[in-house]
């Protein structure tokens, strides 16, 4: 008869023991790798940079185009008519006679014609069109770029939320137990209501501070979620936990110098190549003024003897070829409009690509020093907590002795929460400042090691 408590005992640990390995309440596990394949694959900001590539393809194909000769069939069939009549004098006629001007009822043309002058507009184009072709590569190239530092930055801020919730959890979990010692000690007279008064305070702050940091936790994933161009309204989305550890911090920089400038940025160079691009539109445009020469030709078959479309016998052919000349003197100054919008785009552009230049050379010198910083508050945090568990277990043992008090004991652990949390800002303030200087220079910054943060 107890043997089948015992076994419905032996049920319900394994059935909680399933339950807690379920993939479908923790969510399977995300690696760096992973998110950042994924995020190249389905975030939106790539596939915004490809399709710029493709329409950059595309506008080169249609530049290149004024090379290659207009090519047009048309045909015309009359199903009513009335023909123009010219009056003839003829010699010796009283009167002049009417002669109808005959034009065929069924005809059809072929046209060809090829330019061979325009001032130089279809070569001007093309250039451009090949300028902002390789503008939209680099582009590209440096989303997918700026999208695998901006991955991995968030991937480790998931991590580092974790590892917070986790401290967060310790936190308050000492706090209760501190908080029933006290009122232990209390009961027996060794501690005031003051003392009990001032623990429900660290106590309640620190469940204050683990709501907090699941908050963070959860909308870090989500965050990540999103720059991996997942659906974040599918429920278990935001379920999906990062897997591994936040990066050593290390006191090298970098085993090269970064230099002032930020020359090796694509996104620079890109935009660079867009002024360019815009320069040699706006030479495109300039050129209104010249006038154009082609090469035409046509090809007539058309029946002016009857009005069927398929009496083939009656069809007669012509044909004429020869030079086109075309000069537009004055078109109400539409095209002088169109160069200087152009103009004005290419100095726009000039401008922005300054702006950006002059902000990558702060923005180079502003993450070095972070990265600095972070790695000096690294080591002074990491070293704080050893300190910090040395001054809780010497205060502990006080307390136990009556040499110090439950305040003391309360400082001390307050102390060890700040100096854990501190420690796990640091490593990522770090890890971020890393990873925006590899931004700002437009390359993998490798340390003394040889390797970068985020390989």
């Amino acid at each position: 008869m107890q043997r089948a408590p015992i076994f419905f005992r032996i049920l319900i640990v394994l059935g909680s023991y399933g339950l807690f390995l379920s993939p479908r309440l923790y969510g399977e596990s995300l690696d760096l790798q992973q998110a950042i394949s994924e995020a190249l694959d389905h975030s939106p900001q790539i596939k915004a940079a490809a399709g710029q590539v493709e329409i950059a393809r595309w506008k080169r194909i249609e530049a290149l185009s004024g090379y290659l000769p207009v090519i047009s069939i048309s045909s015309n069939y009359l199903t009513n008519k009335k023909y123009l009549e010219t009056d003839i004098a003829l010699p010796g006629a009283t009167a002049p006679v009417s002669m109808p001007q005959i034009i065929p009822t069924t005809l059809w043309t072929a046209n060809a014609q090829l330019g061979i002058f325009d001032g130089f507009s279809t070569t001007n184009r093309t250039l451009a069109a090949a300028d902002f072709k390789s503008s939209a590569d680099l582009n590209h190239e440096w989303r997918k770029f700026q999208l695998e530092r901006e991955i991995t930055i968030q991937f480790y801020r998931a991590l580092a939320a974790k590892e917070l919730q986790s401290v967060a959890i310790q936190n308050e979990k000492n706090l209760l137990d501190h908080l029933n010692d006290i009122k232990v000690r209390k009961g027996v007279g060794l501690s005031t209501h003051y003392d009990v008064l001032r623990v429900e305070v660290q106590t309640s702050e620190a469940k204050s501070e683990v709501i907090n940091a699941d908050d963070n936790l959860q909308m870090a994933r989500l965050k990540l979620a999103e720059l991996m161009g997942a659906d974040i309204s599918e429920q278990n989305q935001e379920q999906r936990i990062p897997a591994g550890e936040l990066p050593e911090v290390g006191a090298d920089v970098t085993n090269e110098p970064l230099g002032a400038r930020p020359a090796g940025r694509k996104d620079l160079q890109s935009l660079q190549l867009r002024v360019d691009g815009m320069e040699k539109s706006t030479a495109a445009l300039g050129r209104h003024l010249f006038p154009r020469l082609s090469l035409f030709a046509q090809y007539q078959y058309y029946n002016n003897l009857n009005d069927s479309p398929t009496d083939t016998a009656s069809f007669r052919r012509a044909f004429s070829t020869g030079i086109s000349f075309n000069w537009i003197l004055f078109d109400g100054f539409s095209s002088t409009a169109r160069a200087y919008q152009s103009l004005s785009e290419k100095n726009e552009l000039e401008q922005n690509l300054n702006a950006r230049r002059l902000k990558a050379i702060v923005d180079i010198q502003f993450w070095r020093r972070k990265y600095s910083y972070f790695n000096a508050l690294y080591s002074a945090r990491t070293r704080e907590i050893g300190k910090s568990e040395e001054s809780l277990r010497l205060a502990r043992v006080g307390q136990r002795e009556g040499t110090r008090t439950s305040s003391d004991l309360l400082d001390a652990q307050s102390e060890l929460f700040r100096s854990k949390a501190g420690a796990i800002n640091a490593q990522l303030g770090s890890t971020e400042a890393f990873l925006n200087l590899e931004m700002a220079t437009g390359k993998p910054i490798k340390s003394k090691s040889g390797n970068s943060v985020h390989e």
